[in-house]
């Protein structure tokens, strides 16, 4: 079950759909960590069709090989909870869907390790502009899953925000 929509993330949305109304450029997600709820969030707005091209959750380390085109050697040295890989699935999206903006979730939800031993809660976004592109990597203490995604869905909500000039 998604969690309701409460006045702090209808707020953050209502500012994401009012700068892409304005605007018109359009947006598009990739995620893995946070299973959807993103994109789930991002189209909660009537009218979202205006500036949402796409999203896509890529969950397994095939998948984001295959569909993303991500680094091996960079998922197999580093792991996949890292700000260049969080680049990479966000620059590899909006470049396949011809977005002016892209923004990424990877991370680990738990309850077990990531495959190179990465904390449950590490996460990184990515949010690529037309402008720029601009990565970091955050732990999360709260690590009861679902809570996770929540609070990784609201911090990437926020970190979109804080690219909007």
């Amino acid at each position: 079950m998604f969690p309701r929509l409460s006045k702090t993330p209808y707020q953050r949305l209502a500012k994401i759909h009012d700068y892409f109304m304005d605007t018109k450029e359009q947006l598009c997600a990739v995620e893995s960590c946070t299973g959807g709820l993103l994109s789930f969030w991002l189209t909660s707005l009537p009218g979202a069709s205006a500036y949402f091209k796409a999203g896509i959750v890529t969950y397994q380390t095939e998948l984001k090989k295959k569909e993303l085109g991500l680094s091996d050697q960079i998922m197999k040295t580093q792991g996949l909870v890292t700000a260049s890989i969080a680049e990479e699935m966000a620059q590899s999206v909006k470049l396949k869907w011809s977005s002016d903006w892209a923004i990424s979730t990877t991370g680990v939800a738990g309850p077990s390790q990531g495959e190179l031993g990465e904390n449950v809660g590490k996460t990184a976004f990515s949010v690529c502009s037309p402008t720029s592109k601009k990565s970091i990597v955050k732990q999360l203490y709260d690590t009861r899953r679902q809570n996770f995604r929540y609070k990784a869905s609201l911090f990437a909500l926020d970190f979109l925000i804080s690219e909007f000039k």
